[in-house]
């Protein structure tokens, strides 16, 4: 697959700092957790990721070259900051792993990662955003990367965190559906736009979509059914049961269910995620047009 490495690189650097995002906010709950699997997993993904990066640069030390150039340089705020956010999150993993008395270090450093990646979403967003691809020319593409970034992280912390999630568990599953919803509606803003431009590569580009339709298909069911099982027991948490102790038993979800649903929705949410991420790379087509 030609744009493997940037599936990989955006794909487990945004799960890694929403994952952190849910990690702060985790601890704003419950200043005891230690999130150790969800720090843990967010500072392989950020690893992952950075490789990744690496390797569709062909050459990586000619990115170094880019480093001097942060004022004016999107691709060099890309690179700081992932690094960044990277090293804290790498600390942070260490600290739970080796150092597990130090939740002062932690505490602090957890929510500085989270702030940093979160600005590095929107620098990712803007290197796209001004290239000279008119598919990527639109405001959804913040929304996407955002969204992917809310729902990925969201459902890796909560099928890892178990029991330490518990108070955070109906925010985490609130930000996932306000993040899907938010996504379908500047989708579809995007779609119109780009089935009404008369630019060539533009066209062309939505003829490409057009022949993924099973494709983005698939991602919309997936990613909806992963935030509605998200969603569905908080729904029915909520209900009043005024029949008995057996109705209500019969009622609530056993935590084995509670902890299955969890992890079919993380897996179609990442399915889904990657599957949109593959489209949003096959429809790159370069505006030609006053270049030579």
């Amino acid at each position: 697959m030609e744009n493997l490495s940037l599936i990989l690189f955006s794909i487990c650097l945004q799960g890694a700092i929403g994952t952190m995002a849910f990690v702060a906010l985790g601890k704003s709950f419950n200043k005891e957790g230690q999130f150790k699997p969800a720090m843990v997993t967010a500072a392989g993904l950020a690893i992952v990721g950075l490789l990744a990066s690496l390797l569709h640069l062909g050459r990586p030390l000619a990115a170094l070259n880019s480093l001097a150039h942060f004022g004016t340089s999107w691709l060099s705020r890309e690179i700081w900051f992932t690094a960044v956010f990277t090293g804290l999150t790498v600390l942070c993993a260490l600290l739970v792993l080796i150092k597990p008395a130090a939740k002062g270090a932690v505490n602090a450093l957890a929510p500085l990662a989270a702030v940093i990646g979160l600005i590095d979403v929107y620098i990712m967003s803007s290197i796209y955003n001004y290239a000279s691809v008119p598919a990527w020319q639109h405001g959804s593409i913040f929304v996407e990367f955002y969204a992917a970034a809310i729902s990925l992280g969201a459902v890796i912390f909560l099928a890892l965190s178990g029991k330490e999630a518990d108070k955070v568990k109906k925010a985490a599953s609130l930000a996932v559906g306000i993040a899907v919803v938010v996504q379908v509606a500047a989708m579809v803003a995007y779609y119109i736009q780009l089935g009404t431009s008369e630019n060539l590569a533009a066209g062309q580009s939505l003829a490409l979509l057009n022949s993924m339709s099973g494709v983005m298909a698939t991602k919309w069911l997936f990613i909806l059914l992963g935030a509605g099982l998200l969603m569905f027991p908080m729904g029915k948490g909520s209900m009043k049961i005024s029949v008995g102790q057996a109705a209500a038993q019969m009622a609530a979800p056993t935590e084995g269910t509670a902890g299955t649903t969890v992890y079919l929705a993380a897996a179609l949410v990442v399915i889904g995620q990657i599957l949109g991420r593959y489209i949003f790379y096959a429809v790159m087509i370069v505006n030609t047009v006053g270049l030579s």
